[in-house]
């Protein structure tokens, strides 16, 4: 007697983890044949293995992407949501980029290098634990290391959830708000201004 799978075909975005669309990303990128696109869509997207993938029939295969078609095709959210709750802890997302402590930004820039790959190291950074909280104002966690470890759990969050941070921090690095050379310039101006002030407003 053959061995039955079940499949489940997301519908929506909510139904797909970081994790899911990560692995869609990276493998979707090299590959050039239809056929092979569609058995990697289906494997990440449905969180089955290749193997077993391989194992359908092809009008079986054929009704599965034609379905993922349709939840590709569906906006995804473009708004980043300050507060979530992981795991039974509430994470607020950094209120105030503009003031971004030298760990922060170094490592968001080191990871911000490995796009897609690096966002739940990315979220980690941004998003952390709410300490107090008023209304819609909040304060988290001042950042150390030992936020980074949180990294895995976040990519357990739903896509929907979080692209809208992905949207947002793609914008921020295009107007080069999050460029190194730039950021490092300031502070060298900040601090030559110091200097010559010999710490004394003028």
């Amino acid at each position: 007697m053959a061995e039955q799978i079940e499949i489940i075909v997301p519908t929506n975005w909510q139904d797909v983890t970081l994790k899911s669309y990560q692995k869609y990303v990276s493998k979707i990128g090299d590959l050039k044949k239809d056929d092979e696109i569609i058995i990697h869509s289906i494997s990440s997207l449905c969180n089955i293995p290749l193997k077993v993938v391989k194992l359908l029939k092809v009008n079986d295969i054929k009704t599965i992407y034609k379905n993922l078609s349709k939840l590709i095709s569906l906006p995804i959210n473009k708004q980043v949501i300050n507060k979530i709750e992981l795991n039974g802890v509430r994470y607020g997302f950094h209120p105030s980029l503009d003031e971004l402590t030298m760990g922060e930004f170094v490592d968001l820039d080191e990871y911000s290098k490995e796009g897609v790959d690096g966002l739940h190291y990315i979220l980690s950074i941004l998003y952390r634990p709410i300490i107090e909280e008023e209304g819609s104002l909040y304060k988290i966690e001042p950042y150390t290391d030992h936020h980074i470890n949180n990294a895995k759990h976040f990519e357990n969050l739903s896509i929907d959830t979080i692209n809208g941070v992905m949207v947002f921090f793609y914008n921020l690095g295009s107007k080069c708000l999050m460029s190194s050379q730039n950021f490092l310039q300031r502070l060298v101006e900040n601090q030559a201004q110091e200097v010559s002030t010999d710490g004394l407003v003028s």
